[in-house]
């Protein structure tokens, strides 16, 4: 992915949007239906606790071909990296453009950065995902 960002940074929106359906940071939530549901076969009761998974939703087949796989050249559209509804996240055009900002700033000043793979230690938390920090080499 890095190669193909160097030789064209205009394909990076595009790497953030699939970064954020492949891998996003807001994995689930819990609701409380306030009226009778039914999705897929399944009926659910007002009152009913339910889980919105969205680190699931984002890797159905049903929506996405191939979901298992990064693909730069995918159709994102729909994916529940920012959430939904009611409940999309106000800061998503503010968090877009920064990091597109910071991506392109990366790959201009360091183009041969690396991470460290077997260093990257993930926040233990059921709501979000993240990393507790980024380890990079500068070469």
């Amino acid at each position: 992915v890095k190669a193909a960002l160097l030789k064209d940074s205009s394909l990076i929106p595009k790497a953030l949007e699939e970064s954020l359906r492949y891998n996003t940071s807001a994995q689930r939530f819990r609701r409380t239906l306030t009226c009778d549901y039914e999705m897929h076969g399944q009926v659910m009761k007002a009152g009913d606790a339910v889980m919105l998974m969205y680190g699931s939703g984002n890797r159905d087949e049903r929506k996405f071909d191939n979901p298992d796989r990064y693909d730069l050249n995918r159709n994102t559209s729909g994916h529940l990296g920012f959430g939904q509804g009611k409940h999309f996240c106000l800061g998503s055009q503010l968090a877009r453009l920064l990091s597109t900002t910071i991506a392109e700033e990366v790959l201009a000043i360091a183009p041969t950065f690396s991470t460290k793979q077997n260093e990257l230690e993930w926040l233990r938390t059921p709501t979000f995902r993240g990393m507790k920090y980024l380890p990079l080499t500068l070469k």
